[in-house]
């Protein structure tokens, strides 16, 4: 949805009586106040009705994912600068208790310039989180990225205490990124630690260049923070991902190591791929985690299929089925629905069947 206020005002009047602040009694001066050239709202909404089971117990469940809203604005100063703003939320139709409060997602306000860049502050994805180039393809619980790449499988597996899942959309970030150049976009993100004492401080930097044709795909990232562990050791990731988009076939790899300096490592990889045939999208990926240390037996694994078919441009129907096998010591679980069941026992493996139905607006 685009809605145009080029020629538009909103009279102060209005705004008022919109708040309940307007008075009979006192008359009003028909100020107007500009809305951006540029504004629109924008959202999804996705539910699917799932069949899982966490290894112990089967369940059947109405799962959300990452439903949300937003609206944003550009104005114009000149033909190269731009002031922008933008406010994302998440909710849970099925859940309102699960719903997010207002800005709980990529929210921000910042100035666009076409030679110089775009420089952002607010809460945003840091740069190792967005460079998913084409390895991150499936929907649902099929999202295998956070689990395997990011770390969400391995934090469970290790603990929380000594390891971290690093897809983060951090708060207090600066983030710049550079016009492209030669299809070639580098990010720069910086996020102080505004709760620091003088032994504490978990300042986060981010970083990516990711080169990208149309046709060809590559990126590298990395992320550091500091004082992560009781020891001092700063949680530290890199990430890389190829892919290739050719006519109707899609593919992408991911890598990442995740360190936190204080023992605990674990190097990561998955696979997936997408063959489009008219409206209809057959997917699939693979992904595992290795150890945190040597012997320690809590590498995983997930697999997942899916099958998509686009009614029309806004709204697809898609049914996946996907499975996590952890090792004795590992406990993973899916991490892309808002409520999908913890791992109680460790070497319990989950999985999930589901259909649902995407309606982005």
């Amino acid at each position: 949805m685009h809605i145009s206020f080029s020629q538009k005002t909103l009279p102060a009047a209005v705004l008022l009586a919109l708040v309940g602040l307007s008075a009979p009694s006192v008359t009003l001066a028909q100020t107007s106040v500009a809305m951006p050239a540029d504004f629109s709202i924008y959202g999804r909404v996705d539910l699917a009705l799932e069949s899982n089971n966490d290894g112990q117990l089967g369940r059947t469940a109405l799962q959300n994912f990452s439903s949300r809203f937003g609206f944003r604005g550009e104005r114009k100063f000149n033909d190269s600068l731009s002031g922008i703003f933008q406010v994302e939320t998440g909710f849970a139709p099925d859940n309102t208790a699960q719903s997010k409060t207002l800005a709980s997602r990529n929210s921000f306000v910042g100035l666009k310039s076409s030679s110089m860049g775009t420089l952002i502050m607010g809460t945003h994805d840091m740069p190792l989180k967005s460079l998913e180039g084409t390895a991150n393809l499936l929907w649902g619980e099929g999202e295998a990225m956070e689990v395997i790449i990011h770390g969400k499988g391995s934090r469970a597996a290790v603990g929380n205490a000594v390891m971290d899942n690093v897809h983060t959309r951090k708060t207090n970030v600066v983030l710049y990124s550079s016009p492209k150049f030669s299809n070639i976009v580098a990010k720069l993100a910086y996020s102080p630690d505004e709760a620091q004492t003088a032994t504490t401080n978990k300042t986060m930097y981010g970083a990516s260049v990711e080169f990208n044709n149309g046709t060809w795909n590559l990126g590298l990232a990395t992320q550091s923070q500091d004082k992560f562990t009781a020891t001092g050791g700063a949680m530290a990731a890199n990430k890389a991902t190829v892919g290739v988009k050719m006519g109707d076939l899609t593919t992408g790899l991911a890598f990442s190591t995740l360190d936190n300096n204080s023992g605990k490592k674990t190097s990561n990889w998955m696979a997936s791929v997408a063959y489009k045939m008219g409206a209809t999208v057959l997917k699939a990926s693979y992904g595992a985690s290795g150890e945190s240390s040597s012997a320690a037996n809590d590498g995983l694994d997930m697999t997942a299929l899916e099958l998509d078919y686009a009614v029309d441009k806004a709204v697809t129907l898609y049914t996946y089925y996907a499975k996590i096998n952890n090792s004795a010591k590992a406990k993973a679980s899916f991490a892309a629905a808002d409520d999908f069941p913890v791992v109680g026992k460790l070497g319990d493996s989950p999985s999930a069947l589901g259909f649902g139905i995407r309606y982005n607006f």
